[in-house]
């Protein structure tokens, strides 16, 4: 669709304002022609380059936003509202992107029902991060209330660090396991999944 235009030719167009205008144009037809055709060139010129920006910006905010989340396995409340906070950016981007699709269908004179299975692929992309969200319910239960319980302080005024000196209490060293990060895992049931298949 970006590398189509959005399906607007600028060569078609001209050709559909020169059909509905004839030739033998009178000085007030000729006006009205002229400022038809700036229209018609600005579009190409300014509107189609800013707004493939602005659908580029939504699908990269999506993208950024989707993998940050996936990357965050709650183990604590603050984590889990973190990652709350990057689906409902997702989704927010999503409907940007409706939006932005909205405003080129209503601006450029193309076919709507080129843009039908667009808006639907939206649609299924937001039901299913909806869907996602709402599976991480389940971590609710698991995570702890607050982060500061890794702290705890002792009757005897020393601090409990929850055996952060050994195995058990030591957090993932996500540095050494950051290769596998690059290889996305295949979609399960709750999970979002991006356009191209990947979740």
């Amino acid at each position: 669709m970006l590398l189509n235009d959005f399906g607007y030719s600028v060569e078609r167009a001209r050709q559909n304002l020169d059909k509905s205008f004839g030739d033998n144009l009178t000085p007030e037809k000729q006006t009205h022609y002229e400022k038809r055709l700036t229209k018609i060139v600005a579009f190409a010129a300014w509107f189609i380059p800013k707004e493939k920006e602005a659908v580029t910006d939504c699908l990269r905010e999506i993208t950024a936003c989707l993998y940050g989340a996936n990357s965050i396995y709650p183990m604590y409340h603050e984590e889990l509202i973190e990652r709350r906070i990057l689906q409902d950016k997702a989704i927010g981007q999503c409907y940007r992107l409706t939006q932005e699709l909205q405003y080129a269908i209503e601006t450029l004179p193309v076919d709507i029902d080129k843009y039908t299975r667009f808006a639907e692929m939206i649609e299924t992309e937001i039901n299913l991060l909806k869907g996602w969200r709402k599976a991480d319910n389940k971590f609710k239960r698991a995570t702890s209330d607050s982060a500061a319980n890794f702290a705890n302080v002792n009757n005897n005024g020393n601090a409990n660090c929850n055996n952060a000196s050994n195995a058990n209490g030591v957090r993932p060293d996500f540095d050494a396991v950051a290769g596998s990060l690059l290889s996305v895992p295949q979609a399960k049931k709750g999970e979002a999944v991006l356009p191209n298949g990947k979740n």
